[in-house]
């Protein structure tokens, strides 16, 4: 083999393990952004505080006991998140700082606090049926602050201390602003 051909197969040779060096290096690094990319990540995810995400539907009820029929206000409390959530107060408000804390008297109620996991629901009752003067109470209350029985919400408190305000289904609402119109026209006379 002639010599002008050893070397140029030799520089061949280093020019090969060059590139193949300089692609490593380049793996390398991208191997290295990535491992810190997956890090910032899993610190991201642990070390961020759990959401709450609850559902929440109030409306007019019925239920049957034996023979009976029950007319009441049905709460229901669906957990969305992926954790554990305590729901620890249900209450009704209105101009931002008026609140109504409401009890849960009723036997067919569950009680406060309740613990619901992924997509457990919990159901609270209000009876306004048989002497039950809720809805008046309520449109009372609106009433004596000068409130918009509109602005009438119900806030969920969760133990994160997060609270969720949501809107109360038509059906109720117009028993509320009717018992209200009642009112309004009895004050007037």
């Amino acid at each position: 083999m002639d010599e002008k051909v050893m070397a140029l197969a030799t520089l061949k040779a280093a020019q090969d393990a060059a590139s193949w060096a300089f692609w490593s290096m380049i793996g390398t690094w991208v191997a290295g952004i990535a491992t810190f990319l997956a890090v910032c990540v899993s610190l991201h995810l642990g070390l961020k505080k759990p959401k709450a995400h609850i559902s929440c539907r109030i409306n007019v009820g019925v239920t049957w006991q034996g023979p009976y029929q029950k007319k009441g206000v049905m709460i229901v409390i669906t957990n969305l998140a992926l954790y554990t959530v305590k729901v620890t107060a249900i209450n009704w408000t209105f101009k931002k700082d008026i609140t109504f804390y409401q009890p849960f008297h009723s036997p067919l109620s569950m009680q406060l606090p309740q613990k619901l996991d992924y997509g457990e629901q919990a159901t609270f009752w209000i009876d306004i049926d048989s002497g039950s003067e809720w809805i008046e109470k309520i449109a009372l209350g609106l009433k004596e602050h000068n409130a918009d029985p509109k602005d009438f919400r119900c806030v969920v408190s969760v133990t994160t201390g997060e609270s969720f305000t949501f809107e109360i289904e038509k059906s109720l609402m117009d028993k509320i602003t009717s018992s209200y119109q009642q009112i309004s026209e009895a004050k007037s006379h």
